[in-house]
């Protein structure tokens, strides 16, 4: 069934945004391709070992290459003595929608391609993919990234950007409320408190003091973006994660109306409905509401991906230049935080495989990471990482923070039925949100026609053995 499935893969928005934000790399930017860092056998893996003379493969995508990626390219042709014929389409939707036909044909059109968190596994688990050997130094990236591509313990996707939820405070803020702008609040306890002491109405009262005006706030302590669509599922996982909770269990069973998930949206629905320290619009809230709010200075703290960050320094778009810290997500039951990023994967229809996997491999190698990093994308290596900490101290100690706890969302390992169960827990969320029925309510209902789901596309039967390997 999943083999003969035609995908429409859904590029997460957020990493869209990293992408758009990436710095030009010109010829004095690009490494010296030599990792000279690294062992005889990371060199092997990386750099290609073999010329490919006359032969080309194919990369769809939606934009024209920019600076860095001609950069990796160039030298990749001329390592290998073969072409990677860039092909881009006028948007997303185009380029799917001929990917699908192509692969429905099977007729080797494409060779490879760059998708979102959960292409690996969608097109993996339909069996549209090969293996990609495992790195050597497979221990440089972080576990979850590796996690999300790969299927039964195999590699179905090379890791080549990874993203992650930040905390982001304003320090001015902290300071005029009595709040030490040097210690963010720890615990999802503490950040609820904060919020309430930082939401301030127009006439200077804060929510905690007597007389204040809920129908008139000036700043509010915290927002979330609940618009049924990808954003608030995405911005939810972060806080399930926290409470102990997760999607599926060990065996593949849902488990989203556990007691620890049953609290992460209680939190979320008494910040909006009980405490008021997010705004009224807050069900129909996507990300540029979201982030627009805090650049205008009208919102005290925010968890959100980096690329706010530097919108937030750009005095063009901002009124929080320098007013504002970034660091590690607040504690519930555990330190945790959800994932996204990006992987390329090659196609089974590929007619040069050998070709597209050196490829996939050259562009996860440590050097090409380093360029990505310096262009803000968040590094998919821990040493680059702490290699990029010296450089850009602020926002890499704050993606780092983050990076070690982050957890794969598991609703992209149902493959083809991800996005059914997505739309269920953003319909869940907004059906909290509103009133028309509590966290516990929505979150139960959400299950059953969940496992209804997954039953009708036979997923215990057909996907659940290739994710445990059996």
């Amino acid at each position: 069934m999943y083999k003969k499935t035609l995908l429409f893969l859904t590029f997460l928005c957020f990493t869209s945004v990293i992408l758009a934000v990436t710095m030009d790399v010109g010829p004095e930017d690009c490494p010296t391709w030599v990792l000279d860092h690294a062992d005889q056998k990371i060199k092997e893996y990386y750099i290609p070992q073999k010329k490919y003379s006359g032969k080309t493969i194919n990369l769809p995508q939606p934009r024209n290459p920019d600076k860095w990626q001609v950069c990796f390219t160039n030298k990749f042709e001329e390592l290998t003595g073969a072409k990677v014929k860039i092909i881009p389409f006028p948007n997303q939707t185009k380029m799917l929608d001929q990917v699908r036909l192509s692969l429905a044909a099977n007729n080797g059109e494409y060779d490879i391609i760059t998708t979102g968190a959960g292409g690996a596994k969608e097109y993996g688990l339909s069996g549209f993919l090969v293996e990609i050997p495992m790195p050597p130094d497979i221990d440089d990236f972080y576990p979850a990234d590796v996690e999300q591509y790969s299927i039964g313990g195999k590699l179905f996707g090379m890791p080549v950007i990874t993203d992650t939820n930040m905390l982001y405070w304003r320090t001015d803020l902290f300071i005029e409320a009595g709040l030490d702008p040097n210690k963010p609040p720890t615990t999802y306890k503490e950040l609820q408190e904060y919020a309430r002491k930082l939401t301030i109405d127009k006439n200077g009262k804060r929510s905690t003091e007597p007389g204040f005006d809920k129908n008139n706030v000036e700043i509010y302590g915290l927002a979330f973006k609940g618009k049924a669509n990808l954003a608030s599922p995405w911005e939810w996982y972060n806080y399930i994660f926290a409470f102990g909770g997760d999607l599926f269990d060990e065996n593949y069973n849902v488990s989203i109306d556990s007691e620890e998930s049953i609290a992460s949206l209680q939190w979320v629905v008494d910040n909006f409905r009980k405490y008021n320290v997010y705004p009224p619009e807050t069900p129909n809230m996507d990300y540029s509401e979201f982030h627009t709010l805090f650049l205008q200075g009208k919102l005290a703290m925010a968890i959100n991906w980096p690329y706010m960050y530097g919108m937030a320094q750009d005095p063009n778009q901002s009124k929080v230049v320098d007013k504002f810290s970034i660091g590690r997500k607040p504690k519930g039951e555990r330190y945790a935080g959800n994932l996204g990023g990006w992987s390329f994967n090659v196609f089974k229809m590929s007619k040069n495989q050998e070709l597209a996997i050196a490829y996939a491999k050259w562009m996860g190698s440590a050097d090409v990471s380093w360029v990505r990093a310096r262009g803000n994308s968040a590094p998919v290596r821990k040493s680059i990482t702490e290699i990029m900490k010296l450089e850009r101290p602020t926002l890499l100690a704050g993606i780092g923070a983050n990076l070690p706890d982050t957890m794969g969302v598991k609703w992209l390992d149902a493959g083809p039925s991800w996005m059914s169960l997505e739309k269920e827990t953003w319909k869940a969320i907004q059906s909290a949100l509103t009133g028309q029925k509590t966290p516990s309510q929505a979150l139960k209902n959400a299950k059953k026609k969940m496992e209804k789901i997954l039953k009708r596309d036979r997923f215990h039967e057909e996907l659940v053995p290739q994710l445990l390997g059996k």
